[in-house]
């Protein structure tokens, strides 16, 4: 089995489990995803294997879990950021502690992120643990390079981006969003709209 990212539902906030999985599910409705769509087991799912993984799950630990799921990653590194940026996003939202285990990441400080109440657990900010360069989605007859908020003031001379404003790059066009996950809503209608035209 490829890479996996796996995340943990510990503590629902404002919200209960079941509204989770609902957030959960129109999030994942949002976008495509290579390897499957990002889904959340809580007490109110109803599909065998979602029941299971949640129960298994706990047998195995201690920590109170409220719902749990995972997402494979099979060459897509944008698959991995969308699960932390729309987790992050849900638990600002709604409250609660969510924790991500993205134990084959090769950045080692992102194999393992806590978010409570809309921040990153710890001294550092989301954009601070992301990486400085350039990610790559490759699609039919295009790439798409995101660059997160630091890169330009890692690699090139002047200020840094504003924090949180992702640029991307598609087919000689640049743009920037005010985060990652609208900056690849952006980058994927340009896409689009490149292959209608041919």
């Amino acid at each position: 089995m490829g890479r996996v990212v796996r995340y943990r539902l510990l503590n629902s906030g404002r919200a209960p489990a079941a509204a989770w999985e609902e957030a959960v599910r129109q999030f994942a409705a949002t976008r495509s995803w290579r390897e499957g769509e990002m889904w959340l087991a809580t007490d109110a799912s109803r599909g065998l294997f979602e029941s299971e993984y949640l129960r298994h799950l706990r047998l195995e630990t201690p920590d109170p879990i409220l719902g749990a799921g995972f997402v494979k990653v099979e060459g897509d590194e944008t698959d991995a950021l969308a699960v932390c940026f729309g987790l992050l996003r849900m638990t600002e939202e709604q409250g609660g502690r969510v924790l991500i285990d993205d134990l084959d990441n090769p950045i080692r400080k992102q194999r393992r992120l806590e978010f409570i109440e809309g921040r990153v657990s710890g001294p550092h900010t989301i954009d601070e643990l992301m990486v400085a360069g350039p990610i790559f989605k490759r699609l039919p007859r295009a790439t798409i390079t995101f660059y997160p908020p630091r890169y330009r003031g890692r690699t090139l001379p002047g200020p840094n981006t504003p924090a949180g404003q992702w640029g991307f790059a598609l087919q000689g066009m640049r743009a920037a969003a005010g985060g990652f996950l609208e900056a690849e809503a952006e980058a994927m209608r340009i896409y689009r709209g490149l292959q209608a035209i041919g």
